[in-house]
């Protein structure tokens, strides 16, 4: 590690009631984030660099993990320094602390994929208060924008572009928008959980939190939690629907809307992955992910009828 890194680090801890310094392990160093493994006096902390997030957005995280704490969802809170401040400025990026949490990626499980529905089922009773408003970064307006650069594109997919805008207009002409809204993580997925054995210790990485229709979240962690093998397992779907339901009942409409918002979840990751330079730059792991959650959307559509067969609404 560099030596310029590990004094800004040292700079940075002496804000905070944390003691000194004792290691320093490097974590992840993505497009929007480098997080480290600090172990300090008091313990081990995250210590995250933030890349990419402005000021504001910082700061609606800070105001959604205070909302988080007091509805008791099991993530790693953000940590204050002396002055009760949680982001600091260091050099051209800003800095969190956060408690570390110590686990692994689950195996998927029924016991998982009901721990997973009984979270998610917690977050949607958060109330959607001033100040927790933020729209969706995965949203179908992003895809219609996305349907519009494909015309330029230096990496033409002809097989994945023309689906993309066809089920696009599909979920523009059918997912109801007057469901009811909340807050959503929206990237509920393994490699966003943190487990001891079949125990969840903690959902991490809330940057992407937003304010959106509460079936955005159970759709999405469907797809996270519910598929072995790109295929829908039914006794994970059941699981994950019944420990949702013991915290939030789905109600009609929205049990109606199911098998849509599984498919919007397949469709909103796919289109993460060409927004994120793939319609530019051609990239093989994520290109095989777009065709994996493309034929995963396109068993759902065609299986609508099927997929609520699996499943019966709680009474």
């Amino acid at each position: 590690m560099k030596e310029t890194l590990q004094q800004t680090i040292a700079e940075v801890m002496q804000g905070y009631d944390l003691g000194q310094v004792l290691g320093i392990e490097t974590l992840t160093q993505g497009y929007a984030n480098e997080n480290l493994k600090v172990i300090t006096e008091q313990g081990p902390i995250l210590y995250r660099i933030c890349k990419q997030q402005p000021l504001h957005l910082l700061e609606y995280e800070v105001r959604l993990m205070e909302a988080l704490k007091k509805a008791g969802i099991k993530t790693g809170f953000p940590i204050a320094d002396k002055s009760g401040t949680y982001i600091q400025k260091s050099g051209e990026h800003f800095v969190m602390l956060y408690e570390f949490k110590e686990g692994t990626e689950p195996d998927l499980s029924e016991a998982v994929a009901y721990q997973m529905g009984e979270e998610v089922g917690k977050l949607s009773l958060i109330s959607l208060t001033t100040g927790l408003e933020k729209k969706n970064a995965v949203h179908l307006d992003n895809c219609q924008q996305l349907v519009s650069e494909f015309g330029e594109s230096q990496n033409p997919m002809p097989e994945v572009f023309g689906y993309f805008k066809e089920q696009t207009d599909y979920l523009v002409e059918n997912l109801d928008t007057s469901l009811l809204r909340g807050i959503v993580h929206g990237d509920i997925f393994p490699n966003n959980t943190i487990y001891n054995g079949n125990d969840l210790v903690a959902i991490i990485d809330f940057e992407e939190a937003c304010s959106d229709q509460l079936m955005f979240d159970v759709g999405m962690t469907i797809n996270g939690f519910c598929f072995l093998n790109n295929e829908l397992n039914p006794d994970l779907l059941r699981a994950f629907l019944k420990g949702y339901n013991s915290h939030r009942e789905i109600t009609e409409a929205e049990w109606s809307a199911l098998p849509l918002y599984m498919q919007w979840g397949s469709h909103g990751m796919l289109s993460w992955h060409l927004r994120n330079e793939l319609i530019h730059v051609p990239n093989q792991v994520q290109y095989e992910r777009v065709l994996e959650l493309m034929r995963r959307a396109q068993w759902m559509r065609s299986n609508e009828k099927e997929i609520m067969k699996l499943v019966r609404r709680p009474k």
